[in-house]
């Protein structure tokens, strides 16, 4: 399943062929990057209310994170539960009030000693982003 994140469109910018779609996610700033065809389908207007969905697959995670990245989206967040597999773990991470899961192998958790309590950085591209829109 999906994460799922409620939010208010603030801003939308049209291109010829792409749309750039800035949403309230709380207090956090969420960039996403759709079709302008799938802006016009959806009717997306600003102040509209709005679901992102996000893939936990598509969630990268940051111990320690500083300095300059391109992607756009980033929340910090703690983790407070790691489920693991075989070869991938699911991690739990509380942010905004919300629980997110970020997917990621088993090396990766390893390697960043990922432990409960740990504070991380959340951090997805704005073209990983899904919009969801009541009609």
């Amino acid at each position: 399943m999906a994460n799922r994140l409620c939010g208010t469109i603030v801003s939308i910018t049209q291109g010829q062929i792409h749309a750039h779609v800035q949403i309230l996610w709380k207090d956090i700033p969420l960039s996403v990057i759709i079709t302008r065809a799938s802006c016009e389908d959806m009717h997306l207007s600003v102040g509209d209310a709005i679901s992102v969905l996000i893939k936990g697959t598509d969630i990268m995670l940051a111990k320690s994170f500083s300095g300059m990245l391109s992607a756009r989206n980033r929340t910090k967040g703690v983790v407070r539960e790691i489920v693991q597999g075989d070869v991938l773990s699911k991690i739990y991470l509380e942010s905004q009030g919300d629980m997110l899961h970020a997917i990621i192998t088993n090396t990766s958790l390893k390697e960043m000693n990922l432990q409960e309590g740990n504070e991380v950085t959340a951090i997805v591209k704005s073209t990983e982003l899904i919009l969801s829109k009541e009609i």
